[in-house]
């Protein structure tokens, strides 16, 4: 008897382990002026998105996602309501073992996308905000070179307009790491600086790699960080 009662002891505290050592993420929120459509929650597998977890609109705005992940990474919330917006009705955000909330509108769902409940989330956003200004200057650039007819495309004037595309480079890549080495603790850090900071020089990464904790520095993003850093050195 004494066997048997210990036995099941064992196989308790061996579910509970388990059980506390999973982690959950969960999202809830509600789309404001949808009727009908269906959202799906993606993530990146082998370069290609994948479905995670779904759910139907049938009258209500209301929506809930769940998936197991094992540390905080990217993630995609896809509207589909047949609208011919494939790109616009796509929102990209950092998902942690959490319950998060978001609300959005479907005349606008990227734009007016607000996620709450990860701080990795929160501090990705004030990058892209910023990070946002910053692009308007490289989009502008782009316009005014677009818009130059033979005769004004001159050797200083594009001498002029790749001197603003560098100094706009330079001060996007500095800006990046060092928002990632002001946020080195957090699992983001890493993928700002693969995403927004890949061409710059692979011992100033590697510097900010090297003040990332542990933890971070073993994550996928701090690995591929870690790869990234190593490939562009060998390349020098």
């Amino acid at each position: 008897m004494k066997k048997v009662l210990f036995f099941l002891i064992a196989i308790l505290f061996i579910a509970s382990c388990s059980e506390s050592t999973s982690s959950k993420f969960s999202l809830s929120g509600s789309i404001d002026g949808i009727k009908v459509g269906k959202i799906y929650l993606q993530q990146l597998q082998d370069s290609v998105l994948v479905d995670v977890d779904s759910a139907f609109f049938d009258g209500n705005s209301d929506f809930s996602l769940k998936a197991d992940i094992e540390q905080a990474k990217i993630m995609y919330l896809h509207l589909d309501v047949k609208d011919g917006k494939e790109f616009n009705d796509r929102f990209l955000f950092f998902a942690e073992d959490t319950i998060m909330t978001m609300t959005s509108s479907l005349s606008d769902f990227e734009n007016e996308a607000v996620i709450s409940g990860s701080k990795n989330q929160d501090v990705y956003m004030a990058f892209k905000k910023n990070n946002d200004r910053l692009n308007i200057v490289y989009t502008d650039l782009i316009k005014k070179s677009l818009s130059l007819t033979d005769e004004e495309r001159t050797e200083a004037v594009s001498d002029s307009i790749n001197r603003a595309y560098d100094k706009y480079l330079r001060k996007k890549v500095l800006y990046a790491i060092n928002y990632a080495q002001l946020h080195k603790d957090k699992e983001v850090a890493p993928y700002i600086l693969i995403s927004e900071a890949s061409e710059a020089n692979p011992a100033l990464l590697d510097s900010v790699f090297q003040k990332m904790p542990k933890k971070i520095q073993t994550t996928v993003y701090g690995k591929q960080l870690s790869e990234l850093i190593n490939n562009s050195k060998s390349n020098l």
